[in-house]
């Protein structure tokens, strides 16, 4: 696995993205880009009052990349259909690599899969 900082430049399969929001924007918008699909498995943070839900707006997020938009659902499906894991919606795993995992917070790095790395 590896940390990158969440506003760091990555390559992922070839294409160069400016940040996890920028990931973030094109798993949400469903269009590629450069043709890298990016799909988006989150939840929010959790909530125990009017306030928090007034003010919270992070989410724990996974998120997968494949080359075609039948690949990513495949891979989305697989992800959705992950037993939820007990803390901070982390899914992170080498089956579906390339994939990366972010906390959601400004301070949080994000962790990507590495090819080779075991499950």
């Amino acid at each position: 696995m590896k940390r990158v900082k969440n506003n760091a430049t990555v390559e992922v399969m070839g294409v160069k993205f400016f940040g996890v929001r920028e990931m973030i924007r094109y798993a949400r918008s469903e269009r590629p880009k450069y043709g890298v699909y990016v799909g988006e498995d989150s939840e929010r943070y959790p909530c125990f009052d009017y306030e928090d839900y007034a003010t919270e707006n992070r989410y724990y997020t996974n998120l997968v990349f494949a080359d075609s938009r039948e690949e990513l659902e495949r891979k989305l499906n697989r992800l959705r259909s992950m037993n939820k894991p007990s803390c901070n919606y982390n899914k992170l795993t080498a089956k579906l690599h390339p994939m990366a995992y972010w906390r959601g917070d400004n301070s949080d790095d994000v962790i990507f899969t590495e090819e080779g790395d075991d499950e």
